[in-house]
């Protein structure tokens, strides 16, 4: 079935293709970046500390999509410090319970599918903290145990922060310069640990929280410094962070984000990432500029703050981007530096290079609703499955077997069998305990 894309105008895509430059010298080839992206096919099948959460031959072979597809940057999915507090079932973990030499290669073979075209290698790092799950139910549906409950480490002593997060954070760290990854992005996002520490309703009465905005931002800047302790900036190493605009609106004031953003540049961190609106209407919103228009888009104002506020720190933006002449012109109105996709890898791996190329000006026009975020996040898991399941080696093209959901019918299909498939791992608990991705047969191959 024949690919349809988003109508879009034709536009000089030359400032894509520039590089962008680190403040620690490292160098991406372009402005695109695969963002992180769940994709729930690490080893979960066998319930042991030491091997749950390991990368497998499936990983490489869908990193080898990616790392061929002409992205500047491409960053694995979460991977979480801590066996005991996983964020999803079927997630990468990295830690010392399960650090064996095993586990090194594979990690070490993930990497260097990602830089196979000379793209920069970068490993996502979370703790869910609150979010954790206590138990999973395994492909077969057997059900394992994990912990007794989720990590409450905002109310534990400043030495269980430095064990259980900061030493945590460093140790994974390290093992993955070891194996090759260029950097880590650490996921202050979505109401997890990390940014648990950054919110107003921190209520720690010791320097990691209280009612001063500086102080909040100390466990970050004291795990900054712990990381480059171990991996020092001048070996290349990348350290960034990931920032959701929703944590903050309704609680931080225009003035407070600016400053926390001057505190994450100050500390030294490479790159942050942004996410939380669509920039499609952002950007159309931001060439708009007349003082006559209101601005009421908080995700438009916090990026455009962010952008100031950041001298030094690369500023990279994943959601909702559709066409390439809106990623060209938020680039020019210098909203941003970098331009994150993650759906749209899923379906499309190779999606720069055809960008880049002026093969295409837009993204897949996927027929899901836009409202039905559980459907086209189901799709995507399908699409990196069957991506996983061949080699680069043994396929024509990178979406070899992948469906094409911009088939009206193809795309009516799979909702329906996700809406039947939702029901039963809702049945069987929260949807994220399932360690299995959905079973589906495409209409057409």
């Amino acid at each position: 079935m024949p690919h349809q894309r988003l109508v879009a105008d034709c536009v000089d895509i030359k400032p894509l293709t520039e590089h962008i430059h680190f403040r620690n010298g490292r160098v991406a080839l372009n402005r695109l970046m695969k963002s992180p992206m769940s994709e729930k096919i690490y080893n979960w099948e066998d319930p042991n500390e030491t091997k749950r959460g390991v990368p497998n031959s499936g990983l490489v072979h869908l990193y080898e999509k990616w790392g061929f597809g002409g992205f500047g940057i491409v960053f694995t999915g979460n991977l979480v410090i801590d066996p005991r507090h996983p964020y999803e079932a079927g997630q990468g973990i990295v830690s010392k319970e399960n650090d064996t030499p095993v586990m090194r290669d594979w990690y070490a073979k993930m990497a260097r599918a990602m830089k196979a075209n000379h793209a920069l290698a970068i490993a996502q790092l979370n703790h869910p903290g609150a979010w954790a799950f206590t138990e999973y139910t395994d492909g077969s549906g057997k059900k394992h145990i994990i912990s007794d409950g989720a990590l409450d480490i905002l109310n534990a002593p400043k030495s269980v922060v430095k064990s259980e997060l900061i030493d945590r954070v460093v140790y994974a760290a390290k093992l993955l310069s070891n194996c090759g990854f260029d950097g880590i992005e650490i996921n202050t996002a979505f109401g997890n640990l990390f940014c648990q520490f950054l919110l107003n309703n921190n209520k720690r009465t010791d320097e990691y929280g209280g009612a001063v905005l500086v102080t909040r931002t100390q466990f970050h800047i004291d795990l900054y410094n712990a990381i480059r302790r171990e991996v020092p900036a001048a070996s290349g190493f990348l350290i960034g962070l990931k920032l959701n605009s929703a944590d903050y609106q309704n609680t931080f004031t225009n003035d407070e984000v600016g400053r926390l953003c001057e505190i994450f540049d100050e500390t030294g961190y490479d790159f942050v990432e942004l996410t939380g609106g669509q920039m499609e209407q952002c950007v159309e919103e931001a060439q708009q500029r007349a003082s006559t228009i209101a601005r009421e888009n908080y995700f438009l104002q916090f990026i455009e703050t962010a952008a100031r506020s950041m001298r030094k720190t690369v500023v990279y933006i994943t959601g909702g981007w559709q066409t390439a002449s809106a990623m060209v012109n938020a680039v020019k109105l210098n909203v941003t530096q970098g331009i994150g996709f993650a759906r749209a890898a899923a379906g499309e791996p190779d999606l720069p290079r055809k960008l880049l190329s002026g093969v295409a000006h837009s993204t897949l026009d996927n027929k899901f609703s836009p409202a039905d975020y559980f459907t086209s996040k189901h799709a995507a898991h399908f699409q990196m499955k069957t991506m996983a399941a061949r080699s680069i080696n043994d396929v024509v093209r990178s979406t070899d077997g992948v469906p094409d959901f911009t088939d009206e019918e193809e795309a009516s299909h799979f909702a329906q069998k996700a809406g039947e498939y939702m029901k039963f791992v809702a049945a069987d608990g929260k949807p994220d305990t399932f360690a299995e991705v959905i079973k589906y047969t495409p209409l057409h191959s």
